[in-house]
């Protein structure tokens, strides 16, 4: 389903593909994350940490997700709208857009918690 080929190994005829699924798009996110091993903060990541939450939806929701597309950290996630996820994974990229900004808001929600503890 990941797709890291550099471009001299992909054919021509290689296209972005997704297999159909009936499954409700459910994202546990702070379990996810621990799982997963990557920071809370998706402003944080970095391009190693891209990857396996990219891999890791891509795997959740059988998504082909051409890895090259998304040469980016988190800060860099931040600047792309939908219309950037949807450009990189044309047939599901809105399920890679709203779960990244879930995870945004779950962060921000986190950090305001814990300031208004102390």
């Amino acid at each position: 389903m990941i797709d890291d080929r550099t471009s001299r190994e992909k054919s021509a005829d290689d296209v972005m593909s997704e297999r159909p699924t009936r499954r409700p798009v459910q994202v546990h996110t702070v379990t996810s994350l621990m799982t997963l091993q990557i920071p809370l903060d998706p402003l944080s990541w970095d391009l190693r940490d891209v990857r396996t939450w990219l891999r890791h939806l891509a795997e959740r929701h059988q998504i082909t997700v051409d890895l090259r597309l998304f040469h980016m950290n988190g800060r860099g996630m931040c600047l792309m709208n939908l219309q950037g996820f949807q450009y990189r994974v044309p047939v599901k990229g809105h399920i890679l857009y709203e779960d990244f900004w879930r995870r945004v808001t779950v962060y921000r929600s986190f950090r305001k918690c814990k300031t208004h503890n102390k």
